[in-house]
């Protein structure tokens, strides 16, 4: 266990019940928000990943045909050179995505951190009786 969780783990069974209690329902709405923010940026990446590779491919194939057709001392090498410009912003692009997943991947740290947390109280009052316990299946024996 971390050190974060240890104290969190710690000041949560400090408190008392009512103040778990009262917990449950601020958890449960911060983690519905971190949810749909994952969800959101989810479908986003998705979208423009398709988008990014697409692109590249196609400035990729562009500049090798014209790399090809195009002689050293040939002024239309400026334009290649501007070809190359934009397939390198395309790919600036995707590395600035990259970096977007990494946030997205917090919030999912995060999210992940609430529902421990909830679970956490919910087995907590449980075992103060607080809340009722989920009723096992006999076992044959």
């Amino acid at each position: 266990m971390s050190t974060t969780d240890e104290h969190w783990h710690a000041t949560y069974t400090a408190l008392d019940s009512s103040a778990l209690l009262a917990l449950l329902p601020v958890l449960r709405e911060s983690k519905e928000r971190a949810a749909k923010m994952v969800e959101t940026d989810a479908r986003h990446h998705q979208d423009m990943e398709g988008t990014d590779a697409y692109s590249a491919q196609l400035y990729s194939e562009a500049l090798a045909a014209f790399d090809a057709r195009i002689g050293a001392d040939d002024p239309t090498r400026e334009k290649l050179a501007e070809l190359r410009d934009r397939v390198q912003e395309v790919m600036g692009i995707q590395v600035q995505r990259t970096a977007e997943s990494k946030r997205d991947m917090r919030t999912a740290q995060y999210l992940w951190a609430h529902q421990q947390r909830e679970q956490w109280i919910i087995a907590e009052l449980t075992r103060r009786g607080i809340l009722p316990a989920f009723p096992q299946k006999p076992t044959d024996g």
